[in-house]
C-alpha cells in the first residue's frame, strides 16, 4: 500500500515552502526517517526527514516549486508506517564549504586515512555525509550532539575548526586550514550570488511594503532614572546572571504592558480575508543582528508572564541562540509585536520595516546624556544633565490611527520614566 509524503507544517505562520533539492530519486529505498528534501521557508531552510518506509515511486513536485502545506510531495510504495511524531528538522541556516585540505591528523581525533566504508546504517543528512567523505572522516567514531545522538554538520565543522583544541586537530593541520579559509573569504567578498538569507530578507521586506501602509511616530524618553539604576546594580546584576542588564529588557516590560493597555498592537490583520485578531497572548519578537550577514527576529513566548529579570534573561538566551545558529522554527515564528534594538549601533532615530503578520514594530534608538530643561513643581525651570533618547514606532495605517500610536508610546514612555523598577528586580 502506497504512502504519500505531504509538505509539513513546518511553523506556526509558515504556510508554504520552496523545494530546494529533492534528496532521493524514483526507485530509491527510504527508512523512516532518512532526509528526502530540502525545503526554504520565509524563516529558514529545512532539511525533511521521511515519516515512512518504503521505495520512492513518484516525486510530484519540482526543484523551485512552492507550495502549501498539506500538499502531496512524494508517493512511497511497500510496507510502511506513518510516524507519530513530527518529524525532525535540521535547519540550515547558511551554505558553508568546508576545507579539503585536510590530509595530517592526530591519531586521538575521528579522521581517518580513508574514506567512511561502515556508516550506511547511521541516520545521517546527505550534507553530513558529503563533509564527511571529501575530508576522510569515519564517522562511526564522532559522537553526536543532535537529538537521539545524531551526528550534525556543526559536529563535523568542529572538528575541522581551526580553533579546535590540540587534542583535536595538531598544529600542522590549522596552519592548513586557515589559508584556505582566507581564500574562501575572499571568494565570497568577490562573488555576486547573494546569500539565501539576504535574498529572503529582501523578499520579506518587499513584502511588507507592499503589503503595510507604513508611518512612523517617535517620542523622546528621559531614561535617568534607569540609568541610575542600572549603574548602582549592574555589578551585583552581571556577577549573579552572567550578563549584563542593558535598557532592553526595561523597555520591553513597559512595551508588554502598553499592549494590554492598546490590545490592536498586538494584532494580526488580513485585508484579503477580512479578519482582524486581537490576540490574547503577547509574544514578542526581539530582532538580532547575526554579525552584519543578516537580521532575524527571535520569539518569546508568552512574554507578558516573565517578570524584569526573567525577560532579561530570555532576550540574552534567544540572541545567543540565534548568533550560534543553534535555532529551530519554533524561535524564529509566532512574534505578535517586534523590537529592534538600533540603539546598540548608536542610531538617533529609525524606521524599521513591519515585521509580518504583525501590525507594528518598536525601534529603540542610542540613550545619551543630554542638556534637559527641567520644570520644577513650583514652575520654575533648571537644565540639568540627563540620559534620553528616541522609541521609534512604525505602524500599519490600516489598523489603526496616529492617535492610537501615540497613546502607545506615551505609556512606553511614561512607564519607563515614572516606575518604580526597583521592586521589578527582586
Amino acid at each position: 500500500m502506497g504512502e504519500i509524503v505531504k509538505m509539513p507544517q513546518l511553523g506556526e505562520t509558515v504556510t508554504e515552502g520552496t523545494i530546494l533539492r529533492w534528496l532521493v530519486a524514483v526507485g530509491d529505498e527510504v527508512k523512516e526517517d532518512d532526509p528526502i528534501l530540502e525545503i526554504s521557508t520565509d524563516k529558514v531552510d529545512t532539511e525533511v526527514p521521511s515519516p515512512f518506509s518504503g521505495k520512492v515511486t513518484s516525486l510530484l513536485v519540482e526543484e523551485g516549486e512552492t507550495v502549501e502545506v498539506g500538499v502531496a510531495l512524494m508517493e512511497l510504495s511497500g510496507d510502511s508506517s506513518p510516524k507519530q511524531e513530527t518529524p525532525e528538522v535540521i535547519v540550515e541556516v547558511e551554505e558553508k564549504e568546508i576545507p579539503k585540505e585536510v590530509s595530517t591528523v592526530n591519531k586521538d581525533i575521528s579522521i581517518s586515512d580513508n574514506p567512511v566504508k561502515d556508516s550506511k546504517n547511521l541516520k545521517l543528512s546527505p550534507i553530513v555525509r558529503k563533509l564527511a567523505n571529501d575530508n576522510n572522516i569515519d564517522l562511526t567514531q564522532v559522537s553526536g550532539t543532535g537529538k537521539d545522538n545524531r551526528i550534525t554538520r556543526k559536529d563535523i565543522e568542529n572538528l575541522l575548526s581551526p580553533t579546535s583544541s590540540p587534542e583535536t586537530i595538531n598544529q600542522e593541520v590549522k596552519e592548513e586550514i586557515i589559508p584556505a579559509q582566507k581564500v574562501e573569504n575572499q571568494k565570497e567578498a568577490t562573488s555576486g550570488s547573494i546569500p539565501r538569507l539576504r535574498k529572503r530578507i529582501a523578499e520579506n521586506m518587499i513584502l511588507s511594503k507592499q503589503t503595510s501602509a507604513h508611518v512612523m511616530t517617535s517620542v523622546e524618553v528621559d531614561y535617568e532614572n534607569i540609568a541610575l539604576l542600572r549603574n548602582k546594580i549592574k555589578a551585583e546584576f552581571k556577577q549573579k546572571e552572567g550578563f549584563s542588564l542593558t535598557f532592553l529588557p526595561f523597555i520591553s516590560v513597559a512595551t508588554i504592558n502598553a499592549l494590554r493597555e492598546f490590545p490592536v498592537v498586538n494584532s494580526s490583520f488580513d485585508l484579503d480575508k477580512n479578519t482582524h485578531d486581537l490576540h490574547d497572548f503577547i509574544n514578542l519578537g526581539i530582532a538580532v543582528d547575526l554579525n552584519r550577514k543578516g537580521l532575524l527576529v527571535g520569539t518569546i513566548k508568552d512574554s507578558d508572564s516573565f517578570n524584569l529579570r526573567g525577560l532579561a534573561r530570555k532576550i540574552t538566551e534567544v540572541s545567543s541562540v540565534l548568533r550560534n545558529k543553534e535555532y529551530g522554527l519554533e524561535d524564529v515564528t509566532g512574534s505578535t509585536f517586534t523590537i529592534s534594538n538600533n540603539g546598540s549601533f548608536n542610531s538617533f532615530i529609525t524606521s524599521p520595516i513591519i515585521n509580518q503578520p504583525n501590525v507594528a514594530i518598536l525601534s529603540t534608538e542610542s540613550i545619551k546624556k543630554k542638556p534637559v530643561v527641567i520644570e520644577s513643581t513650583d514652575g520654575s525651570d533648571s537644565i540639568a544633565i540627563r540620559n534620553t533618547g528616541v522609541l521609534s514606532l512604525t505602524w500599519d495605517h490600516r489598523v489603526f490611527d496616529g492617535s492610537t500610536a501615540l497613546l502607545f508610546l506615551n505609556s512606553i514612555k511614561d512607564k519607563l520614566e515614572n516606575h518604580s523598577w526597583v521592586d521589578d528586580l527582586n
